[in-house]
């Protein structure tokens, strides 16, 4: 008679664990799989083609739900996510970002599951380096960019910087080949210069200097003044900041001397969101930004794609031409199941972000361009996040099928990007860029009595202090 209240017990218990299980899942049993990356509800193309990817994926996958949420990571708003667990399965990040996620134990090891699937030996050797740790993988590229500079053509054959041919065409080299368009930081003043002679209320080029965007473009912009390493490894393996290196000075007195003559917007504080508002609204001629993001002014602002070139970054002391490579890459948090980052991998060949070159996959790639195209993006070549021969050979072809601009105004930047590309510096580089923002911001500010290589000491002071000292 005593046994029944045990096994009553027992029957609970059983319960307990069964409902505790089917608890995370919808009715059914199926595995929720949150998508970090769905586009927000107002791109109604984007979001029609993921639909589409959900359905077909939960076809063939009738285990798993495809949840959707448009989630952006923002270093400033990440770890109250993370701790208070509602991160996606899957999002997206910086190259930045996944060595500091991992130290803090914030996303997952998918080694596994990668060798599962092949894909381990099939990524970009620099990016999969960028999501991993002893040999270790913790997320997948999604794509890589290098900087560039943006050119408004229209804007610089009106003030005699390039020529037009018969066709109407732009020329971009002159009888012996070499360009006609800024490959100095000496010349983007000059051209800035005949930008506000013949335009009104219209300057040179974008110069950012907020939400930490500022200073990370500096720091390519430094490296071509001849500051190669803003971070110096030494000789007892320890690590020192060198943000006031003289290359890294003149970098921003050349900044300071912009804004003295007026050259540059008057603003006092700009991020990377507002580079393409300035571009499309023709406030300026010219700007820095990254290979994957050339479309923005066309998709926000009605830019004609073919008044777009994308050509090498200057360089500043006539020595050193680098383009900062870096990317998005996807990653998965700690708190995910295996079974849930099994299931956002297998998505991934679903959106055609995979090294896969099935039917799925081609047709998901497809998708992607004809989607592009329906918005007037402009489509050219791309930085690939894989480099098994299958898939390089697919890509580029739909890459040839599909392109809509004159690939003649791009070639320089992709033929030169792999001897100019050079990754961020390695240790807390967004707490380097928002120092390295400050220092922007009070020359913007006070253009006439701001110190470069004081303000560069000051920052290099703090970053010494607060970061690189704790660096092993």
């Amino acid at each position: 008679m005593k046994k029944k209240p045990i096994l009553v017990l027992l029957t609970l218990l059983f319960m307990l664990i069964a409902l505790s299980f089917f608890g995370c899942k919808k009715g059914g049993g199926n595995i929720k799989v949150s998508i970090g990356m769905w586009p927000d509800s107002s791109l109604a193309q984007d979001v029609a083609m993921f639909t589409k990817w959900k359905e077909a994926f939960e076809k063939d996958y009738p285990q798993y739900e495809i949840v959707a949420d448009s989630y952006t990571y923002s270093p400033d708003t990440f770890v109250a996510k993370a701790v208070s667990g509602t991160l996606p399965t899957v999002f997206q990040t910086y190259f930045t970002e996944p060595q500091k996620l991992i130290d803090n134990g914030f996303i997952k090891d998918i080694t596994d599951k990668l060798n599962m699937l092949g894909w381990a030996d099939k990524m970009d050797a620099d990016m999969k380096a960028a999501v991993s740790r002893s040999g270790r993988i913790y997320g997948v590229p999604r794509d890589g960019y290098g900087l560039g500079l943006f050119l408004n053509l229209d804007m610089l054959y009106s003030v005699g910087v390039i020529d037009k041919d018969d066709d109407g065409s732009y020329v971009l080299h002159d009888e012996f080949g070499e360009p006609l368009y800024p490959t100095t930081f000496e010349d983007i003043y000059n051209v800035s210069r005949l930008i506000t002679e013949n335009y009104v209320d219209t300057y040179g080029i974008v110069i950012l200097s907020a939400d930490k965007n500022g200073g990370w473009q500096f720091s390519n912009m430094a490296w071509n003044f001849g500051a190669t390493a803003l971070q110096v490894k030494n000789s007892d393996n320890s690590w020192s900041a060198n943000l006031n290196d003289a290359g890294a000075v003149a970098a921003l007195e050349w900044i300071q001397r912009m804004k003295q003559d007026e050259l540059i917007t008057p603003d006092t504080s700009l991020s990377y969101a507002q580079w393409y508002n300035k571009i499309g609204s023709r406030q300026v001629a010219m700007a820095f930004a990254g290979s994957d993001v050339i479309a923005l002014p066309v998709t926000n602002f009605n830019f004609d794609k073919d008044n777009i070139a994308f050509v090498p970054m200057p360089t500043g002391d006539g020595v050193h031409r680098y383009s900062l490579y870096g990317g998005t890459p996807f990653v998965f948090s700690a708190k995910a199941s295996d079974e849930q980052v099994e299931g956002a991998l297998r998505f991934l060949k679903y959106m055609g972000r995979s090294p896969e070159t099935d039917e799925i996959s081609v047709s998901a790639m497809r998708t992607g361009h004809t989607v592009a195209q329906a918005k007037g993006m402009p489509i050219l070549p791309t930085i690939k996040p894989w480099i098994n021969s299958d898939y390089l050979n697919i890509a580029r072809a739909l890459e040839e099928e599909f392109v809509n601009v004159n690939l003649y105004y791009f070639q320089d930047f992709f033929n030169s990007i792999d001897e100019m590309k050079k990754p961020e510096e390695p240790y807390f580089a967004q707490d380097m860029y928002a120092l390295l923002d400050n220092a922007i911001q009070a020359v913007l500010a006070n253009p006439y009595t701001a110190v470069p290589a004081n303000l560069l000491t000051t920052a290099d002071n703090q970053f010494q202090i607060n970061f690189m000292s704790k660096v092993k």
